[in-house]
């Protein structure tokens, strides 16, 4: 730290104690060194929380700590998330950069929603499956023309499913395992049956299923199972909000363990 230390008054003709007035490698220095200090202090905090923990002995309780994120922007300034209200994104999901998810919507435990090296649109109530991935291209491999993400209100990106640099309208589904690339349009009502490969450029039209690798025309929905779509994301988002409002509440995180004590708690015990 030493070698951090701000110079004395005078040096270099500096008379003024304010860092404004400091040279620019000795501002450096005197950041440097309150940023260690205050790495300093937060690991000396962290020590004693530890050992104040051990000298509890068994009427201690402790939990794994996980330090993952679930929403994280980029270096760039422009690459930041933006949810909506009521958005609900599992702990062990990870929504990372140019990303911007709609009301209502939920991006569920183990998906990962990637907006690097383009940008990823997600409407209003949708729902990105278990281990689902959502990704972009920076450009195509046919025509090098940009690959945003854009997903609709209302759609369902299902378990396992990948959708790259690919357009999602209003209503449509992509089911579990399904795989969905560049440029891709899925129009609005449509759906790509479970386990199916959407190839690069291929639109779907509306209100029709689509299954097989590649993909093609299985049948014309019904107006009864597009409102059996409907209803099945609905679902879908009702679940979302029951696992939002348990994260929420208080006794999700507390534990009756006084069956592990071998002696009674102290007085005023009561966490």
């Amino acid at each position: 730290w030493m070698t951090l230390q701000s110079p004395p008054l005078g040096a270099n003709n500096h008379t003024s104690s304010s860092s404004s007035f400091l040279p620019l490698h000795h501002r450096e220095r005197r950041m440097n060194f309150m940023w260690y200090l205050g790495r300093s202090v937060r690991d000396c905090g962290l020590a004693l929380d530890r050992l104040g923990c051990r000298l509890q002995g068994n009427q201690v309780f402790t939990a794994n700590l996980t330090r993952h994120r679930s929403v994280q922007h980029l270096n760039n300034p422009d690459q930041v998330p933006t949810l909506g209200t009521n958005t609900f994104i599992a702990e062990t999901a990870g929504v990372v950069g140019d990303v911007t998810i709609g009301s209502s919507s939920s991006v569920l435990y183990g998906a990962v929603v990637r907006g690097d090296v383009n940008s990823i649109s997600i409407g209003a109530n949708c729902t990105i499956g278990e281990n689902a991935v959502v990704h972009v291209s920076g450009s195509n491999q046919k025509g090098g023309n940009p690959c945003p993400t854009k997903i609709g209100n209302g759609c369902e990106v299902g378990s396992g499913a990948v959708v790259h640099g690919a357009t999602m309208r209003d209503n449509s589904r992509v089911e579990a395992g399904a795989v969905v690339f560049d440029t891709a349009v899925i129009q609005e009502n449509a759906v790509v049956g479970a386990g199916s490969m959407v190839p690069m450029g291929t639109i779907i039209p509306s209100g029709e299923l689509w299954k097989g690798t590649p993909a093609r025309f299985f049948k014309k929905l019904s107006p009864e199972e597009i409102d059996a779509n409907k209803k099945h994301v609905e679902g879908l988002r009702s679940y979302a909000s029951e696992h939002a409002s348990a994260r929420n509440t208080k006794d999700n995180y507390t534990e009756d363990d006084s069956d592990r004590f071998d002696t009674p708690r102290p007085a005023g015990y009561n966490y």
